[in-house]
């Protein structure tokens, strides 16, 4: 029996797949029938693309957030496809890349009340500095506060 056409690109069961792997599953999908960049330089311009059309909706005078949600998504899925391309698991980056700041963002708020202050009462400078100590301690001392 031919295949349905017009059958959903991923099952019911996968539609409650994280928003992540749903999106690496769907360009999974698509490579597979060739619709994808040939190398992963194909898809890091889109991503500055995406990068592009946020920061055009954000200039508007009133910015829809409707367009900015919708660029955003547009944005991560473009990034899910650079994780694709490199055979990386995007949600588990992500994953990885949230624990790494729950650690870090812990370890400010141990330094602050160490410190007998509230971070909510600190200075985005003196937040930065704690910060920095907390990559320091991981072995990752850089001075750039842009590494959040």
């Amino acid at each position: 029996m031919p295949e349905d056409p017009h059958r959903p690109a991923i099952s019911p069961s996968e539609l409650r797949l994280q928003g992540l792997r749903r999106a690496q599953n769907l360009g999974d999908e698509a490579a597979s029938w060739g619709f994808d960049w040939p190398t992963v330089d194909g898809a890091l311009a889109k991503v500055d693309e995406e990068i592009a059309e946020v920061r055009a909706e954000l200039a508007h005078p009133s910015p829809s957030l409707e367009r900015v949600r919708a660029e955003l998504g547009d944005l991560l899925f473009a990034v899910v496809n650079v994780a694709r391309h490199l055979n990386l698991d995007a949600q588990s980056a992500l994953d990885e890349a949230s624990d790494t700041f729950e650690r870090r963002i812990t370890s400010v708020r141990a330094q602050a009340t160490e410190a007998g202050h509230r971070p909510e009462d600190l200075s985005l400078d003196e937040l930065e500095a704690f910060w920095r100590n907390a990559k320091a301690a991981a072995g990752l001392d850089s001075p750039k506060s842009s590494d959040l």
